[in-house]
């Protein structure tokens, strides 16, 4: 028998600035400890490393916080080092996000010399209005010249984009996608704005505003009208729907995201950075979170010590209850065999009401499924 997969996730938190819709571990330090925050992270490496034994490695993704600011030289021992600690095997996915600021072409060479083979582009959007509220730094032309910098470099170029936010509208959101679709675009990540604070990792400046009644956002109705748009635009470019907000090429569906949507185990590595390590049997698994602050981060593995900030202990029923809403994020779907008997007949009534479709056994939400997905997993959990 095969060994199971894991991925690999280092973050990188510093940032030229915080953009206020992000929520992720950043930091803006005006300048960035470079050789210690990757000594730190190599040494993180090997605390955690044993825990993942007998696992098989498939990926890595360099992500954050702006990576396409950390030096290459610290790249390539990252990469590295976890080639060498877990045979990573030579073609394995490594991916490194970037934003179009720091899209120059020597720079992303020199990445694609560390070992990376991927590259993420931060675009969001290419309509100025747009950028302007998300407080993006760049402009539509700076995106366009860094998605074809990167594919000047590699094959393998993905980009993000963000819909549903201020001043988006449906013609906005139909002519990114349309945009990208005539762009050497290999991957499309497309995700409504996010300011929920029960999702969130803290308040960000545009969910403040938007509690405090000041930032006027599209409706549902009209977000979900975007989301149409987008998903039509790149199925006409051959950019076909493998998950609710990811979309690929044939052949370019992100490895190392499927990790996380087929319920394996991940090693996190960095300020913030989230793991999973499921016990054999797959009836339990421990996750944890790291220190978000990197002062807090890098005194605590300096000390030897592992930086775990919080920690997770999950069942068989909580298992059973992420896989059924992660594999029905998905084009796979949910195998029936892992479907609770009493919710059979909910399946039933979902194949019904065409919210889903029955595939070799498996059962698969449509489109207008993918589009009530939570209300749909709720009428699944056991």
């Amino acid at each position: 028998m095969s060994a199971r997969p894991f991925g690999v996730y280092v973050h990188f938190p510093y940032c030229a600035v915080h953009c206020p819709y992000c929520d992720f571990a950043v930091s803006t330090e005006r300048v960035i400890p470079q050789e210690r925050y990757t000594r730190a992270v190599l040494v993180e490496l090997a605390l955690r490393a044993p825990s993942f034994a007998g696992l098989e490695p498939r990926s890595l993704y360099l992500g954050g916080g702006t990576p396409s600011l950390w030096d290459a030289e610290r790249v390539a021992d990252v990469v590295t080092a976890v080639r060498a600690r877990f045979r990573l095997p030579a073609d394995a996915e490594v991916t490194l996000e970037a934003n179009p600021e720091s899209c120059e072409p020597a720079r992303l060479a020199a990445y694609r010399g560390a070992g990376v083979n991927r590259f993420s582009v931060g675009v969001q959007s290419f309509d100025p209005g747009v950028l302007a509220k998300l407080g993006r730094r760049h402009g539509p032309e700076a995106a366009e010249r860094a998605i074809r910098a990167a594919a000047a470099v590699l094959p393998n170029v993905a980009v993000d984009l963000i819909y549903g936010a201020r001043r988006s509208t449906v013609a906005t959101a139909r002519s990114d996608a349309e945009r990208l679709a005539g762009l050497p675009v290999a991957h499309v990540s497309a995700y409504a704005l996010t300011l929920d604070p029960e999702v969130l990792a803290e308040e960000v400046p545009l969910a403040r505003l938007r509690r405090q009644g000041r930032l006027p956002l599209p409706s549902d109705d009209e977000v979900v009208a975007q989301a149409r748009a987008v998903r039509a635009a790149l199925r006409r470019a051959g950019i076909r729907r493998y998950e609710i907000s990811n979309f690929a090429r044939a052949g370019f569906e992100s490895v190392h995201n499927r990790i996380y949507w087929a319920s394996e185990s991940y090693l996190g590595l960095g300020v913030g950075a989230f793991g999973c390590r499921y016990e054999e049997g797959r009836e339990a698994a421990l996750r944890w979170g790291n220190h978000r602050a990197p002062a807090a981060y890098l005194a605590t593995v300096e000390a030897g010590r592992l930086p775990t900030a919080e920690e997770e202990r999950l069942g068989a029923r909580e298992l059973v209850e992420e896989r059924l809403m992660l594999a029905l994020r998905t084009r796979g779907g949910l195998p029936l065999s892992e479907l609770p008997p009493s919710k059979r007949s909910e399946a039933d009534a979902l194949v019904r009401g065409r919210l889903a479709v029955l595939r070799e056994d498996r059962l698969v939400l449509t489109a207008r499924g993918m589009e009530v997905h939570s209300a749909v997993v709720e009428r699944l959990l056991p």
